[in-house]
């Protein structure tokens, strides 16, 4: 006699790769076990889709929320709740400032992780420079095999580094990943502007020259044309960018590239109104760049939609108003990922459903080593979603679950919002209410590091 089921949904609307499909799904230890028109067997639990969308959950494969030094902007327990409020399953620890570039580090990232997460945590590590490029080989043995680097300060790798750790991605099947600003043009840029005596929030973002983006990211191209690495370019903002990663797929090379809901959303004229909650780096752009980027997501250049989640406190961000260069650089964002992708994406006929999955779900599992991940498949972890696509709220910062309740996407009506998360096979959110304790989320090794078939 075959062991029941430990849940089952039934009367779904299953979104796959190859189309929306009505059935059921069957999981047992934490796995999904059938997908079929209807699944017989008996389950400990069945939850009913009433005929809503059956998503993969999200993976947020750039998010800052924890940092030692830095637990009063954002930490595991927050951040990670956050996410599961807003349909990420997964999130991709990205380094803030303190460098994720040795065991000790590692360990103390995964133990306080464990103890206090709520989705499923991979991790990137960083950040590379001439110091701890020797460290790579051990961290790899330990499931890291992303790595972020910069091409400017306050953490820029020379050269000869970057061209060293795309040599390493081929021999230990890892995959870099960039912030790419020209140094000298940023340097000249911000340094023409101070001259102005300007601190109102717009000169931060015009200090920093979307001509940066374009230098550093056309002379990693040939790095990656000369050494025959993996490159992943993070939050890009520019035509430019979309430029190189057409080049790059048109010519066989392993690059990638995300880009963040905010430079999605976004542009100049918005800091008028939102100010320093709006700074980040790289900065928001003009409406030209912004509708490249759209262009670029919507015909499959852009791979993955992320977050770049880097949250302060109200009062490091409200001191920019009088100064701007005083104020912290970082966006919350993990929890209006997907409604914002769903609503601004596919509810306008940008992205289509199938590609509403791969930037959100597939590309990003398959991109950072995680196979388990991203999709709904019998022998997939069964992180699912459930939607009902008609469903709008409007985002209201209190409603938040940041350690830091602001937000700039707040008063936008979005869609996309899920009723039920699933991690794992356990329902995490059920009618939009916590099921859980803090400590379910797991560490996730990455397996493997991109391959070709995206």
């Amino acid at each position: 006699m075959s062991k029941s089921l430990d849940l089952k949904i039934i009367n779904a609307k299953i979104a796959l790769l190859s189309g929306v499909v009505e059935g059921e799904i069957g999981v047992r230890e934490g796995k999904i076990v059938s997908i079929s028109k209807e699944v017989s067997e008996h389950s400990e639990i069945t939850i009913d889709a009433k005929g809503k969308l059956v998503l993969p959950g999200a993976i947020d494969v750039h998010a800052h929320i924890y940092d030692p030094r830095f637990k009063h902007r954002e930490d595991f327990y927050h951040g990670t709740l956050a996410a599961a409020f807003g349909g990420v399953t997964t999130v991709i620890v990205m380094p803030l400032d303190t460098h994720i570039d040795n065991v000790e580090i590692l360990n103390h990232y995964i133990e306080v992780g464990e103890k206090e997460a709520f989705t499923d945590f991979s991790i990137q590590g960083g950040f590379i420079k001439s110091e701890n490029i020797n460290n790579v080989p051990e961290l790899v043995k330990r499931g890291i095999r992303a790595y972020k680097m910069f091409t400017c300060r306050p953490y820029m790798a020379t050269d000869d580094v970057f061209i060293k750790m795309l040599k390493l991605t081929k021999e230990l099947d890892i995959l870099v990943t960039v912030h790419a600003e020209d140094e000298a043009v940023l340097e000249d840029g911000i340094s023409e502007a101070m001259k102005t005596g300007r601190k109102d929030p717009v000169i931060h973002h015009l200090s920093r020259s979307p001509i940066a983006e374009k230098v550093a990211m056309e002379k990693l191209l040939g790095y990656v044309e000369y050494t025959g690495g993996r490159l992943h370019l993070c939050h890009i903002t520019t035509s430019y960018a979309v430029d190189v990663l057409k080049y790059a797929k048109t010519h066989g090379l392993d690059i990638t590239g995300e880009v963040c809901i905010h430079h999605l959303l976004f542009t100049y004229d918005d800091v008028k109104k939102w100010g320093p909650l709006l700074k980040m780096n790289p900065p928001l752009r003009s409406m030209e760049h912004v509708e490249a980027l759209w262009k670029g997501l919507s015909n499959g250049l852009i791979d993955v939609v992320t977050t770049d989640h880097a949250p302060g406190s109200r009062e490091e961000k409200d001191v920019g108003w009088e100064d701007i260069w005083k104020a912290w650089g970082g966006v919350a964002g993990v929890e209006t990922l997907l409604p914002v992708v769903f609503t601004y994406g596919f509810k306008r006929g940008i992205l289509s459903l199938k590609r509403l999955i791969e930037v959100l779900m597939y590309n990003p599992a398959k991109i950072f080593g995680l196979p388990m991940k991203g999709k709904i498949a019998v022998g997939a972890d069964a992180d699912m979603l459930i939607i009902d696509p008609e469903f709008k709220k409007k985002v209201k910062a209190e409603d938040l679950h940041y350690k830091n309740p602001w937000t700039p996407y707040e008063g936008m009506e979005l869609y996309g919002w899920p009723t039920t998360v699933i991690i794992r096979g356990t329902p995490v959110i059920l009618d939009r209410e916590l099921q859980i304790e803090r400590g379910y989320g797991k560490f996730v090794k990455a397996i493997t590091a991109y391959n070709k078939t995206i």
